[in-house]
């Protein structure tokens, strides 16, 4: 077996072992989406909101490098009402999670440990628009327990 396929296999045998595990997403796909002339790609995993609250759905999008088009925070009303019509997510029923890491820059390592989560919440204005988000900065475990398996009966 050669020395790069063997790190390969460790590499995922070291994830399993110390990741913490975290539910299956019931979606996982790549969305694209025109803004003005530029075509943006982000890609959506789509978990059961946690056991209690109002939420439904907590949705990650994560920022990808390849993204010609605009940021997922730039465009994330629009996201949010896109998401809500292809996937039946109801906006203002998820908490909407943006994630940057290493596979967000071009020439960066992919699995480098640091990374960004914001987390975003919508309401309906009068005329039945999405509100602007309401943004806070979540840690990783904050995330890890929003789309934990423990919430999945």
């Amino acid at each position: 077996m050669g020395s790069v396929c063997r790190g390969l296999i460790l590499t995922v045998l070291g994830a399993l072992v110390l990741s913490p595990a975290a539910a299956q997403p019931q979606t996982d796909t790549t969305l694209t989406w025109r803004s003005y002339s530029r075509t943006g790609t982000v890609q959506v995993q789509v978990y059961p909101g946690p056991p209690d609250e109002e939420e439904e759905h907590t949705v990650v999008l994560w920022e990808l490098a390849e993204n010609q088009g605009p940021s997922t925070i730039e465009d994330l009303q629009y996201l949010a009402d896109l998401v809500g019509r292809r996937l039946g997510v109801a906006p203002t029923r998820a908490y909407w999670v943006l994630y940057w890491g290493g596979f967000s820059f071009e020439g960066a390592d992919p699995d480098a440990d640091k990374a960004l989560f914001l987390r975003a919440t919508f309401n309906r204005t009068q005329s039945n628009n999405l509100s602007s988000p309401y943004w806070s900065v979540i840690s990783e475990t904050d995330v890890r327990e929003l789309t934990d398996r423990r919430w999945e009966d």
